[in-house]
């Protein structure tokens, strides 16, 4: 007689083999478990490092937020707190900051700072127009209805570490007033105006330059009164410290070495 086999501990039994694949499903979740608990106890800026690894791998954006807004039109719609900029690196979370800070501003003080936030290849650009600045014709003065604008901003740059640049841009028409000869002396003016403003705010002086562009960077042509309002403007870019080409700057700017004059605030 055929002696029966008996099965050691190692068998399985047919109708047991699901176990092996709910075994493998098991090990899997605790995987994923595993890697959403550390996402939940990071920061903005690794997940920012995490989204831009996605992005290279599978060459595509990902994680990415809505389109930057803009105060002054206000059509565009603003990123959520936790939106990363595929193009800024690790100054998404700073961009993102920056942007809400300012859109706060606006809604508390009437939607109509007129302020704009971007982000470059070469960092992120604060954009403010002729009616956050409100300079008289042929002036450099900062007006009182300006500084609660400025104030914001600076608060909000204070803290961070990055290179701040300023440019002053005007519109093409000659300049009106004695006090300065050309637009390149009143952009770079306006421009030193707002840098010296940051530094009597408490912003490092080591973290500071301007420019002015005169009426050569203009952001649409200077044909129509309003077309030219929108090219009076300053400029305030926060510097992506990683390495960049050379031969790149924050815009088409020309340089300009403006004389020594004594800040002028309010007025």
């Amino acid at each position: 007689m055929a002696k029966k086999h008996k099965g050691g501990h190692g068998d399985i039994h047919p109708d047991e083999r699901w176990l092996i694949t709910y075994a493998d499903m098991i090990t899997l979740l605790l995987a994923v478990f595993i890697v959403m608990y550390a996402l939940s106890d990071t920061n903005l800026r690794k997940f920012n490092a995490f989204a831009q690894s996605l992005s290279s791998v599978f060459n595509t954006d990902v994680m990415s937020g809505s389109q930057q807004f803009t105060i002054t039109t206000g059509q565009a719609t603003t990123p959520d707190q936790g939106s990363t900029v595929s193009s800024a690196g690790f100054m998404g979370a700073d961009a993102a900051t920056v942007q809400a800070k300012v859109k706060d501003y606006a809604i508390r003080h009437g939607g109509s700072a007129g302020v704009s936030v971007d982000v470059l290849s070469q960092g992120v650009r604060i954009r403010l127009d002729a009616d956050a600045l409100a300079f008289e014709p042929g002036r450099a003065v900062l007006q009182n209805a300006s500084l609660g604008t400025l104030d914001n901003i600076i608060a909000t740059l204070k803290p961070m570490t990055y290179k701040i640049r300023v440019e002053g841009n005007t519109d093409n028409n000659p300049v009106d007033g004695p006090f300065f000869a050309s637009n390149f002396e009143l952009s770079a003016a306006r421009a030193m105006t707002v840098l010296q403003y940051m530094e009597a705010q408490g912003v490092a002086p080591e973290r500071l330059s301007m420019a002015g562009n005169g009426e050569y960077d203009p952001v649409v042509p200077n044909d129509t009164v309003i077309h030219r309002a929108e090219n009076r403007r300053v400029d305030i870019f926060l510097l992506d410290p990683t390495p960049q080409d050379p031969s790149a700057s924050p815009s088409s700017a020309v340089e300009s070495i403006a004389p020594s004059f004594a800040p002028v605030f309010g007025g």
